[in-house]
């Protein structure tokens, strides 16, 4: 079936590759190759928001690293705001009380990472911070009017935490988004038992699970010879040291510097090899990246469209009617 959509769809900025955090299950503080790569320029991210708003992309996530690391992001997202993007924070926390005030009303998607209730865990899964402080920054972001989701990274090692994880959802009207680890090959993937744990929570109020990647997962992941990844047709990858990253971040083997001008890297015959080879390249196969996959499901109507679809409709449903609903008279306690 072709594709019906013409433009990428999202931006995946990377304006730091600083982490204050540590995350066992990420790479991205831990590479040699990343160290020492300066922050993105704020005059280039300027430039660059401008074009890729003329080339129809609709969504801006700021990434890292540690976004909140980065000391011009309210300046960039008061840009991509006026500029009619929908913008996507996602952080640690551990600076979030401290710029929760400058970054008041300029983040669309503001997600909270958390791993577990248990600061034990915690300690194991990551260095900082413990889940009391997030607590807190939702507490701060709520005064103050946000709505902030909360989000949960589902390991091998993680995954049952999700009921307690759940229960705290529901008390505080906070979504929580569940994002498999980061999968570029089969042997990191969540094994049965894994999802089917997940899947007990799909209708789970206040928790969001993306059907159409569960099912992708279970059927291995990207196929070489059927592609499902849209990575270049849907999203744009933007390095920190203004480069556009081809075929996605994770699996880097092209970076075109923009120079200026990003419509010509956009429509440049690397990008359009890269078009043409996306989900093809030997290391595709079993790829499942949540990322590129989400606005991937969103580039053909078929039964992966329709099932992500769904899972945004009751997203949207808890985020903005239920968690604006009356308290009921009890709610769902903390560990019961």
């Amino acid at each position: 079936m072709p594709s019906w959509r013409s433009a990428p769809l999202l931006c995946l900025y990377y304006i730091t590759y600083r982490c204050n955090a540590g995350c066992r299950y990420c790479d991205i503080w831990q590479r040699q190759d990343l160290r020492g790569v300066r922050d993105a320029d704020p005059y280039e991210v300027v430039s660059n928001l401008r074009q890729l708003r003329a080339a129809g992309v609709r969504f801006v996530d700021f990434t890292g690293g540690e976004p909140l690391l980065y000391k011009q992001l309210p300046e960039v997202l008061r840009e991509a705001k006026a500029l009619g993007f929908y913008t996507t924070v996602t952080t640690n926390t551990l600076l979030y009380p401290a710029r929760a005030r400058e970054l008041r009303g300029l983040v669309d998607f503001l997600h909270f990472s958390l791993d577990t209730l248990d600061p034990a865990k915690q300690r194991l899964w990551r260095k900082r911070p413990d889940p009391e402080h997030v607590l807190e920054s939702v507490r701060i972001a709520k005064a103050m009017g946000e709505a902030p989701d909360l989000l949960f990274t589902a390991t091998k090692e993680s995954y049952r935490e999700l009921p307690s994880l759940a229960r705290l959802a529901a008390e505080l009207r906070c979504e929580l988004i569940v994002n498999q680890v980061f999968c570029a090959s089969p042997e990191h993937a969540l094994d049965e038992p894994a999802l089917a744990a997940l899947d007990r929570f799909r209708a789970a109020p206040f928790v969001y699970l993306n059907r159409a990647f569960q099912r992708l997962r279970r059927e291995g992941g990207n196929s070489t010879r059927a592609p499902r990844c849209r990575a270049v047709s849907a999203t744009v990858v933007i390095s920190p040291d203004n480069e556009l990253l081809l075929p996605c971040f994770h699996r880097a083997c092209a970076r075109l510097p923009i120079a200026g001008d990003l419509a010509a890297a956009l429509a440049s015959p690397l990008r359009r090899r890269f078009t043409r080879l996306q989900g093809r390249l030997a290391f595709c196969q079993g790829c499942a990246i949540n990322c590129y996959f989400d606005p991937s499901f969103l580039w053909r109507i078929d039964s992966f469209f329709v099932e992500s679809q769904l899972s945004k409709l009751r997203y949207g449903l808890d985020k903005y009617l239920r968690a604006r609903a009356p308290f009921p008279r009890q709610t769902a306690r903390r560990g019961a």
